[in-house]
């Protein structure tokens, strides 16, 4: 059995443990399709589980006969003693080690290959991987600190243990909001930048790969299918470490170009970043790749338009209850710290264009590099308008505008104070240019007016004969009543003069009648309180104490 075989009875084997016991043969079946060897495989090694429920020690390994040279609790390998399995995988087992030479305590993480699949090609990528890790040194990034050879002749390197889970796994026990997700996600593709500009290419960026310690920093780790960009590096012995034929890969992270077995650069990578960022978001994966037949992931990842990751969601949200989701969209949102409502908006718009971005078909589509996307994060954590969209005066006035909410708060605040000075004021002096050409009016009124009384007093008018102020008074006031009629205020103005000139001839009774007249003139077009109602009220009052009615002027 080739590499790749093995790594489709492991795949499906994993799978179908999740299954429920009574569903696992037609799952099988479903998933096999006419593949019968890989349904024998597969089966033995399910029938083997059911007998001990444990793996690693059942005889389904020794089907592939593994179980004889397992390393073992207290074994050594080079200056390190075994402690304890930590996984295995298509080509090689990880082993909690830690150090027995006595020069230094030290835990590590130990990778060797497992027996029975040391062929050439493996040494070769296992030596590979070895090398990838010496030339990588991040803080975000698994570190190689050893390597050597077992006492078999065995290759074997020690990494810097990570004590972490999966990021996906850490994000939600943690209910880490989805801008904290998104903090941690920068570093992620932050370690990935590092491995590009270093010319390697993970190509097997998952969940599992990326762990997160108790502190909140991210590790990359597992760099056994990584290839190197450099020509030098990727021939080794006239062949290249990763052949179109042979295609290693995790299905449901893989590019389209992975699965087509096309040449890997790292815009494949980018799709993965694209892959992780959509489940850590929406709480799924774009696609469920259910099925091994390599047709059938072919279809599903390189031909199916992904949905944006707020329909996704949204389509959790519209799910019958008769046929409940694994994850409902209550549980999904509560992880991210918020409520369905409120996470659906919150993944529209922006969040989509990102994670669409990098999962386009075309590699050269994509963002240009994982540097490129972190910097769209970036931008939209700071209310800044995205590379990956249109850029359009709209989108970037309303993320103008969103940056900057409090200042233009503030701004608008005072320019709706300014406005209600200049409307305050430009009212006042509005009124005040009406009451001054009211004034004026009225001022030229009672001057034509008084003219006209004095006009009877030249010879035209009063044919020859003396007349006296008191007749001139007479006859203005008798004028008042029917000439100003219309023009209360003037007429109100005129009786006030009238009356303050009988007032100072001693005729009490004719101006205390004019002056009342006014008052109630005023009183009926101004109300009580007016400044005009005041004076009228003030010279009534002088008149009536001159007249001795003291109650009265009170």
């Amino acid at each position: 059995m080739n590499t790749e075989q093995w790594q489709n009875v492991q795949d499906l084997f994993e799978k179908a443990l999740t299954k429920p016991p009574s569903e696992r043969e037609n799952f099988l079946k479903e998933a096999c399709g006419d593949n019968s060897q890989l349904y024998r495989e597969v089966a033995s090694l399910l029938q083997a589980d059911s007998d001990t429920h444990d793996l690693l020690k059942s005889p389904a390994f020794d089907t592939f006969g593994f179980m004889d040279s397992l390393p073992h609790s207290g074994q050594r390998i080079g200056p390190y003693r075994v402690i304890e399995e930590l996984g295995m995988g298509g080509m090689g087992a990880v082993y909690l080690a830690e150090r027995a030479d006595g020069q230094f305590e030290q835990q590590v993480a130990l990778k060797l290959i497992k027996t029975g699949m040391a062929t050439q090609q493996i040494l070769k990528r296992f030596q590979s991987e070895r090398q990838i890790l010496a030339r990588l040194q991040h803080p975000n990034i698994a570190r190689l600190l050893d390597g050597g050879i077992t006492d078999d002749g065995a290759p074997f390197f020690a990494m810097e243990y990570i004590q972490g889970e999966p990021i996906t796994a850490y994000c939600d026990r943690h209910r880490l909001s989805i801008e904290e997700r998104l903090k941690l996600f920068i570093m992620v593709c932050e370690a990935v930048q590092y491995a590009h500009r270093n010319l390697v290419v993970h190509r097997d960026l998952k969940p599992n790969n990326i762990l997160v310690t108790e502190e909140g920093v991210v590790k990359l780790l597992d760099f056994g299918i990584a290839r190197m960009l450099d020509e030098e590096s990727l021939a080794v012995g006239g062949q290249t470490l990763t052949q179109a034929g042979t295609r290693v890969l995790t299905p449901e992270y893989a590019s389209p170009e992975q699965v087509r077995g096309e040449p890997v650069t790292t815009a494949s990578d980018i799709y993965s970043l694209g892959v992780l960022l959509y489940e850590l978001l929406s709480g799924k994966r774009p696609y469920e790749v259910s099925s091994t037949s390599p047709l059938e992931m072919e279809k599903i990842i390189c031909q199916t338009t992904p949905p944006k990751p707020s329909s996704a969601f949204k389509q959790l949200a519209n799910t019958n209850p008769e046929h409940p989701v694994e994850s409902p969209p209550g549980e999904i949102a509560r992880r991210r710290g918020t409520s369905p409502e409120k996470l659906k908006k919150q993944l529209s718009g922006d969040l989509d264009t990102i994670c669409l971005m990098a999962l386009r078909k075309e590699p050269e589509r994509r963002y240009q590099s994982a540097q490129q996307m972190a910097e769209d994060i970036k931008r939209y954590l700071t209310d800044r308008p995205l590379l990956a969209r249109p850029d359009t005066f709209e989108y970037r006035f309303r993320k103008f505008v969103g940056r900057n909410r409090t200042l233009l708060t503030g701004i608008s605040m005072v320019m709706v104070l300014i406005t209600a000075l200049v409307i305050y004021y430009t009212v006042r002096l509005s009124r005040e240019r009406d009451r001054a050409q009211l004034e004026a009016r009225k001022a030229t009124q009672v001057s034509q007016f008084l003219s006209s009384l004095f006009e009877v007093s030249e010879p035209g008018q009063s044919m020859g004969e003396a007349i006296t102020a008191r007749e001139l008074l007479d006859k203005g006031a008798a004028r008042l009543e029917t000439e100003l009629a219309t023009q209360p205020e003037v007429q109100a103005t005129m009786m006030d003069v009238i009356g303050e000139v009988y007032y100072s001839l001693g005729l009490y009774d004719q101006s205390l009648s004019l002056l009342q007249k006014a008052l109630d003139i005023r009183r009926r077009l101004f109300g009580e309180v007016h400044p005009d109602v005041a004076r009228s009220q003030v010279a009534l009052g002088n008149i009536l104490r001159e007249m001795g009615k003291y109650p009265e002027a009170e």
